[in-house]
Parts: C-alpha cells; structure tokens; sequence
C-alpha cells in the first residue's frame, strides 16, 4: 500500500518537471508583483520627485523664457528705432514682432520642458506664454519701458510657467489614472 504513493511523486516529478518549465514564465509575474509591492510605497515617491523635477523644469524654463523675452522685446523696439526712426513698432510691423518673438517662445518653452521629460510640454508652454502676454498688457503696460521690467518680466514668466504646469499635471493625471 505505501508503494502506490511512491509512483504518484513520480508522476509528479514528472508533472513538476512540464511545471517547472511554465513557473520561471511565472516566475517573473511574482517577481513583478513583489517588485509592485515594493514600489507602492516608492511610487508616490517617484511621482512627487517628477512633480518636483516636472516644477523646477517649469520654473527653470520660464526664467529663461523670461529672460529672452525682455531681450528679444528690447531688440526689437532697438531694430524699430533703427529702421523707423522711432522706439515703438506701432501698427502692423510692431504686430509681427510680437507675434514672432511670442511663437519663438512658445516653441522654445516647449522644446526646454520636452527635453526636461515634462508632460505636455507645448500646452504648459503656450499657455504660460499667453499668461504672461496678458498679465503684461492687463497690469503692466503702462510701466513696461521700466528698467525694473527686467527683473519683473522674467518673475511672472516663472509663476506662469509654474500655474501653467500645475493646470496641465492636474488636467493630465486624473485622465491616465
């Protein structure tokens, strides 16, 4: 009677053997879920670091944006007084300076944000750009020509960049999840 039970790890062995070949298939599946049970707890981690990587790369991007706008806008009313005679573009050259510099910043916020692996780096980028057009126009128009705009223009680029970033994360990450 104690020798039918001796096939039967036989048998087993047997079977063990096609099951070994399928476990290390699953093998890797309880790897995995050990790794995803060690990385709840890490998950968060990394995605506050992307959030934090995400607002410093905003906030980086928008210093440089801002910089580049006081530059090119100061260039280009030099290139206006140079050709017109006069340090405003008023009217339709005016018009396509702006436009221009406003599109060369878009792209190059969405380009800076791209390589800084930010989602949605063009939507952040036009809109902290059209952000910081509007805020210019609604608060600071009268006092643009200001030595001080220097320093302000490049500080509201930073907080539109960071609002801009803050609106497409948030917009973003309910939609995936």
């Amino acid at each position: 009677p104690e020798q039918p039970p001796v096939p039967t790890p036989a048998a087993e062995v047997v079977t063990a053997a096609p099951a070994a070949a399928p476990a290390p298939a699953p093998a890797p599946a309880p790897t995995s879920s050990t790794t995803q049970a060690s990385e709840p707890a890490p998950a968060p981690a990394v995605r506050r670091t992307l959030s934090l990587d995400g607002r410093v790369a905003a906030a980086l991007t928008g210093l440089v944006i801002g910089l580049l706008v006081v530059v090119l806008t100061v260039g280009s009313l030099q290139v206006c007084e140079a050709v017109r005679g006069v340090s405003t573009c008023g009217g339709g050259p005016g018009f396509v300076l702006l436009v221009a510099v406003m599109v060369a910043m878009v792209l190059l916020g969405g380009t800076l944000l791209r390589l800084a692996g930010v989602p949605d780096p063009m939507s952040t980028s036009f809109l902290a750009v059209g952000l910081t057009c509007v805020l210019s126009l609604l608060f600071l128009v009268d006092v643009l020509e200001e030595w001080w705009m220097i320093i302000v223009i490049p500080l509201v680029t930073v907080g539109t960049f960071l609002l801009s970033h803050w609106v497409t994360t948030s917009v973003i990450e309910p939609a995936e999840g």
